[in-house]
């Protein structure tokens, strides 16, 4: 079966960001909510081009995103298809708890953007813990089946850093923080927000500016109340689910 298009153009003024993340997120939208179904064949990238008032190199932008996230699928000389069984919604959920965080980033390569040594210190609450005398910045994206869902600001004791620098930089930090003794990690502390993307977070996760993040603030103190560690993450709320267990109610 052949999806039918109304002529749509994009609305000016109501999203921004650019097009063929837009064309993408409606698409999404529209697979989501059932008005495209598993097996249906997309109409030409020429004639949605036309539909929807872009350039097809916009539409080929965006079909190529839904592809990497496993929602279409192309076929030489059949053309575009909506995946049976496309796997719609999160992809990742997140327990408030050490080990399902260790097991998620267990494998895991980041993406470095910028770093920098001896920074000033974070941004965080005192009550949280005391405070390096020095930090590691470290910037990076996490990707998960070549979707970019995480984009995080990283600041790390600088002494820790300074014990194993390639470990830190290469893999995941708090998995490395996990295998060292020395660090004597202690206590995990997290807090989230619910906000949009501002225009750069948005390039960095491949979204739309305003679109749904978890904005989530972690903090790793030793067992004399030190910060080792501050990870302010922002995550894509169309890809990733945070559940907290409130565990069962007093008797």
């Amino acid at each position: 079966m052949v999806m039918q298009l109304r002529r749509s153009r994009t609305p000016a003024g109501r999203e921004s960001g650019p097009l063929y993340l837009q064309i993408a997120t409606h698409l999404r939208r529209e697979i989501a909510n059932g008005d495209l179904k598993p097996g249906e064949r997309l109409p030409a990238i020429a004639e949605m081009a036309e539909l929807r008032g872009v350039s097809i190199i916009t539409i080929r932008q965006a079909i190529e995103l839904l592809e990497r996230e496993g929602l279409l699928q192309r076929f030489q000389g059949r053309g575009t298809f909506v995946v049976d069984g496309p796997r719609i919604g999160a992809k990742i959920i997140l327990r408030s708890d050490w080990d399902t965080l260790l097991r998620h980033l267990e494998h895991k390569k980041p993406q470095l953007i910028k770093v920098a040594d001896k920074v000033a210190t974070p941004l965080v609450d005192r009550s949280f813990g005391t405070l390096a005398p020095n930090y590691r910045y470290m910037r990076r994206v996490h990707s998960h089946d070549g979707t970019p869902y995480a984009l995080i600001n990283i600041y790390l004791d600088q002494d820790i850093f300074d014990r194993n620098r390639k470990a830190f930089t290469e893999g995941m930090v708090i998995t490395q923080l996990a295998k060292m003794p020395e660090a004597r990690v202690n206590r995990l502390q997290q807090r989230v927000a619910f906000t949009t993307a501002d225009p750069e977070t948005a390039e960095f996760l491949q979204i739309p500016v305003n679109s749904a993040i978890g904005d989530v603030l972690r903090v790793i103190t030793n067992s004399k109340g030190r910060i080792l560690y501050v990870g302010q993450t922002k995550y894509r709320g169309d890809y990733v689910t945070l559940e907290f267990d409130i565990g069962e109610p007093p008797r």
